[in-house]
């Protein structure tokens, strides 16, 4: 019996030591598995993806471009491009050796494909035609000479060529840019894309003198800037490989100021002429007194000089203006020959009228011209008159001052039209901005409601009405200390406000402090604690013991 008691005492604490390590095992695993999940690299998405196979390098965007870096695999852009697909090259980009191409024959009975590469002579082995020479020949050129071949042993067969993906190559980028150097770029790229990818053009470098030198050793000035405004692509070529990219200091600058649609200080261009400068900043701007410009020069004793300039005669082709490094040319505004004021909001309008929509009413955006002691009343007429959708006791005037900061005249049409009170009839100015909005016809019940926005004015409705369609305040709102305040800036308490009307706002402010909160959470801590420690003890069966070493 002795035996058999000690053999069950034994067994019962084999039992909990089993168990305790078991339970120890659950709690660490999760954070160990969570310790062990590699770190996402930057660049590389957070989300967790299938590991790729043995047999497909990672996929890349074909048209990346990698910069070279200390240690980077010398096949880093022809890798995962390889790869990725059909895309779309530029229309003057021709074939080269590298180049990975689809070619499609389609027959009577059948649809064959196959990928193929530009060997090192600039053909394809195309299967059983032989050999075809693609080099330097775009995608539609290639195509043709693949047809004539094709159907001369296939007489109906269709042939569609496509990019698989295209070369890669090292392009050096010199001078004034952020991060001069060689990287790999794919043969698709433009110079301005070069460019950018290594940081762009400092401030202190040329950007309508740009000089690229090709394999051949031939040099050429680009104009990225008139590639940029213009979209002029003969200033933007395709990289060719060995292309060496150079951005030479900034030349000299001229400003333009004034009635131009694109003021600021330009740096002067291959030709320096004033003429394609303006057509490449828009021209002027309407209203420009081109009859009246000034271009002010430094002379050679160093002092400036001012001319006038009839830009009118001085630029009608073939006469231009010769510009020098520091020239300013200023162009003054037109005069105004004619008061102007511009209605915006809830007008019947005219035929003229631009029509619009806010808060789903129609209103209209017009300009009319303002004949000398016209007031609120003569411009309403012409404007047709308030529409039946205008909120008449909040319309507005927005006026300039001159030189000062512009300010906002309430002007009351409901006094004005229905009581005919003439103090409201005020005369307007040259710029002025006659404002009348729409009628509002929603209430805003925002702050610590459980469906905050806007409802349905309804005619009558109290404020407990328009808290309950949004749910009634939430846990953390404080009732008493909520707020209406009316479209004419009026603030009340809720006790203290008047009747609801269309367009208020309530707002339910928040509890600052919720002491029986703070006290349930440290509760509810506490009480983990504790249970925690009660499980621990009777996993281990009241013998738990604390080890404490001497110093």
């Amino acid at each position: 019996m002795l035996h058999s008691a000690v053999k069950s005492d034994r067994f019962l604490h084999s039992f909990r030591r089993g168990v305790a390590l078991l339970l120890a095992v659950c709690l660490v695993a999760p954070s160990l598995a969570v310790a062990q999940q590699p770190q996402p690299q930057p660049g590389q998405p957070l989300s967790p993806a299938a590991p790729p196979s043995p047999s497909a390098p990672p996929q890349i965007p074909a048209d990346s471009i990698l910069l070279r870096l200390p240690g980077a695999r010398p096949d880093a852009c022809t890798a995962g491009i390889t790869t990725f697909g059909r895309i779309s090259p530029p229309a003057d980009y021709r074939l080269g050796p590298g180049d990975i191409v689809d070619v499609q024959l389609a027959g009577r009975l059948e649809v064959t494909r196959q990928t193929l590469i530009v060997d090192p002579e600039g053909a394809i082995m195309l299967p059983p035609v032989g050999a075809i020479s693609v080099d330097k020949l775009t995608l539609l050129e290639a195509q043709r000479a693949i047809s004539e071949r094709v159907r001369a042993l296939f007489r109906f067969t269709d042939v569609t060529l496509s990019m698989q993906s295209p070369r890669c190559f090292e392009v050096m980028v010199s001078g004034e840019v952020e991060r001069p150097g060689s990287l790999q770029a794919a043969a698709t790229r433009r110079v301005h894309e070069i460019v950018v990818a290594v940081g762009g053009v400092t401030p202190r470098g040329s950007v309508r003198h740009v000089q690229i030198t090709r394999k051949d050793g031939q040099t050429t000035s680009l104009d990225l800037l008139r590639f940029e405004l213009a979209g002029d692509l003969s200033q933007n070529p395709i990289v060719d490989d060995g292309m060496r990219i150079h951005v030479p200091p900034r030349s000299g600058w001229v400003t333009l100021a004034g009635a131009i649609r694109r003021p600021g200080t330009y740096e002067l261009g291959p030709e320096a002429g004033l003429r394609e400068l303006l057509q490449l900043m828009g021209g002027l701007s309407q209203g420009a007194a081109a009859s009246q410009a000034r271009l002010t020069r430094v002379g050679a004793d160093g002092r400036n000089e001012s001319f006038s300039l009839d830009l009118t005669r001085t630029l009608r082709p073939p006469v231009d203006v010769a510009l020098k490094p520091g020239d300013v040319l200023y162009v003054p505004p037109g005069v105004v020959l004619q008061d102007i004021v511009e209605v915006r909001g809830a007008f019947v309008g005219t035929p003229d009228s631009a029509k619009t929509t806010v808060l789903g009413k129609p209103t209209i955006v017009q300009r009319f011209e303002l004949a000398a002691g016209d007031r609120v009343r003569d411009v309403l007429i012409k404007a047709g008159g308030p529409s039946p959708v205008a909120d008449l006791r909040v319309a507005v005037i927005d006026r300039g001052g001159a030189g000062g900061p512009r300010r906002q005249i309430p002007v009351d049409l409901q006094r004005l039209l229905v009581d005919k009170d003439e103090f409201e009839n005020i005369p307007l100015e040259n710029g002025d901005v006659f404002a009348l909005p729409a009628v509002e016809d929603r209430v805003y019940v925002l702050g610590e409601v459980k469906a905050p926005g806007p409802q349905d004015y309804r005619v009558g409705a109290t404020v407990r009405e328009y808290l309950t369609g949004a749910g009634g305040p939430t846990v953390r709102g404080r009732f008493k200390n909520a707020v209406v305040t009316f479209r004419d800036g009026r603030t009340f308490n809720l006790v203290q406000a008047p009747p609801i009307e269309p367009g208020a706002v309530i707002t339910i402010p928040e509890v600052s402090v919720r002491w029986w909160q703070d006290y349930v959470s440290i509760s509810g801590a506490i009480t983990g604690l504790i249970t925690t420690y009660a499980s621990l003890f009777l996993l281990f069966g009241g013998r738990i013991t604390t080890t404490t070493t001497s110093p």
